[in-house]
């Protein structure tokens, strides 16, 4: 059994090691191809070629690497051109780039995100899976290429693999990516690697931040400048005070490390940080890992015109009642992400013949993949939110507060991509005053159907009672469901166009509602007016 275990430790202490030098190899093998590729593509897109230099000590099997495919994956493989707009351009320097954070929260939050060139610079070359779906859509990823404050090669101080029991600084985290700047006991320990289990160690290169801006930038280009480098942001910004590169950014986002064993005493982080005060406004905090920056609510201010009718503030689950006693039902859609079923139902409503008002309620997602179908259909019908994207049934509403204004406001911001202003949203659930608190603020009415198809809470569809049948007895069944819910007072009638049977019952329920109900069908509008 001792042999077997001394043997067993020894394979993973081979394949451990097998795997760093896999690293190393990419790494080394990112730096002798950018001295050609990077230059060549970044020329394409006006950055001017910076050349990056092998590290002395470095060496490379150059049999094990296929250097067009360590360029495909960990350079962006971007072979189009970014072809900026006439007049100045809107760049985001996203310096520390991490698991991509940064471009997601940006990209889905903040206003006319998709106008912005991104350039993500990143220590770490094994997170670079994660800016993939970002290609060829305004982004240039740098990776594993360190900002300084001169052009070089640093060693890169990374986090290592996730293992059951891991701590980070004695906690439940896995962060990824690193720091240019360690204490002794990390820089020495490749095995653990310290409190912040940083046991990666690579040479990448650096650039002079300061310098790529003044020759990549222009004045003129409006620039964000996120900087979130764990202590390198000392010699950066000295470095860009002395330039006068502070003159090329108009807002600055990102978190200063003053505890970061950068060589510089507390003074001069503090002078630093005041004088870069004096020259654009105070840093503003970013951060992304939290879906979260300081400014986040004054630049997506909520939109929604004050006589909307609905009560703000409250959950809405009904119509209000009419001066005549009339009893209304209004129809409204939760538009899955099956472009195909939801085309069938809303056609297929569209046929009947009464003209059918409904309100159609859309996920963000949704409507950036298909957004000249959700534009033909806010011609004919009024336009509301669920939240960005579905997740498993429960999950929605108990996520944190600022993970649930991040779905609504990118859901808000996917409209008005393409022209239009919602007012109304049903989210996938509302959980406790969070979801309330949150939707109050984006001045939202907050939905929630009297009756639904399929059924929710206590009056479930299962095998006995509904699936086991054929089409022709599963219909009466189904109306029966929505005749229950809407009971004598009708309300707000929701159809998810994801399940398959409201196609099927969809003329037998509207020949119900029109020929027997005794219900009138309202718009959403009309159910909320009094």
């Amino acid at each position: 059994m001792e042999v077997c275990r001394e043997t067993d430790r020894q394979a993973t202490t081979e394949g451990r090691d097998k795997k760093m030098t896999n690293r190393r190899i990419v790494a080394n093998a990112f730096i002798i191809l950018s001295s050609f590729s990077i230059g060549y593509f970044l020329a394409n897109l006006g950055v001017v070629q910076k050349q990056y230099t092998m590290p002395t000590d470095a060496t490379i099997d150059q049999k094990a690497v296929n250097v067009a495919e360590l360029y495909q994956r960990y350079s962006n493989g971007q072979t189009e051109t970014i072809l900026p707009k006439p007049g100045p351009r809107k760049i985001l320097l996203d310096c520390g780039a991490n698991v991509a954070s940064t471009v997601n929260l940006f990209r889905e939050a903040y206003p006319d995100a998709d106008d912005y060139i991104i350039h993500s610079f990143e220590i770490d070359a094994d997170l670079a899976p994660y800016f993939a779906y970002f290609r060829g859509k305004g982004h240039v990823l740098h990776c594993p290429v360190g900002v300084a404050d001169k052009d070089g090669n640093m060693t890169a101080y990374n986090e290592g693999t996730w293992f059951p029991g891991k701590r980070n600084h004695g906690k439940d985290m896995q962060w990824g990516g690193g720091s240019l700047f360690v204490s002794n006991t990390e820089g020495v320990d490749k095995e653990d690697g310290g409190s912040r289990k940083l046991s990666k160690h690579d040479v990448i290169p650096t650039i002079d931040l300061s310098q790529w801006i003044q020759q990549n930038i222009n004045k003129e280009d409006y620039v964000i400048f996120k900087l979130d480098v764990e202590g390198a942001e000392y010699g950066i910004l000295r470095k860009m005070l002395k330039d006068g590169t502070m003159a090329w950014i108009d807002k600055f986002y990102g978190e200063y490390h003053p505890g970061q064993p950068t060589g510089e005493t507390a003074a001069e982080k503090s002078r630093i940080t005041k004088e870069v005060a004096t020259q654009v406004s105070n840093i503003i905090t970013w951060s992304a890992e939290t879906k979260q920056f300081n400014d986040f609510d004054s630049v997506n201010p909520p939109k929604v015109p004050s006589d909307t009718p609905g009560a703000m503030g409250s959950v809405i689950k009904g119509c209000l009642p009419k001066a005549d006693n009339k009893r209304v039902v209004s129809i409204v859609i939760q538009v899955g992400m099956n472009a195909k079923r939801a085309r069938k139902l809303i056609t297929t409503i569209e046929a009947y013949h009464i003209d059918v008002p409904l309100t159609l309620f859309v996920y963000g997602d949704f409507a950036e993949e298909h957004p000249d179908l959700v534009k033909e259909w806010s011609t004919k019908y009024e336009i509301g939110i669920r939240c960005d994207g579905p997740m498993s049934p429960g999950h929605w509403e108990i996520q944190y507060s600022n993970a649930i204004r991040l779905s609504i406001v990118s859901a808000e911001r996917r409209l008005s991509d393409i022209g239009l202003q919602v007012r109304y949203i049903l989210p996938p659930g509302v959980g406790d005053k969070t979801v309330i608190d949150i939707i109050t603020k984006r001045q939202l009415r907050l939905i929630q159907p009297t009756a639904e198809f399929p059924p929710t809470g206590s009056t479930l569809l299962t095998k006995d009672n509904y699936h086991r049948f054929r089409d022709v007895e599963k219909v009466p069944k189904a109306l029966q469901v929505i005749h229950d819910g809407l009971s004598l007072a009708g309300g707000i009638l929701s159809l998810d166009s994801d399940f398959p049977d409201n196609y099927m019952i969809s003329v037998f329920l509207l020949d119900y509602i029109y020929e027997t109900s005794g219900f009138s069908v309202v718009k959403l509008t009309e159910c909320l007016s009094s």
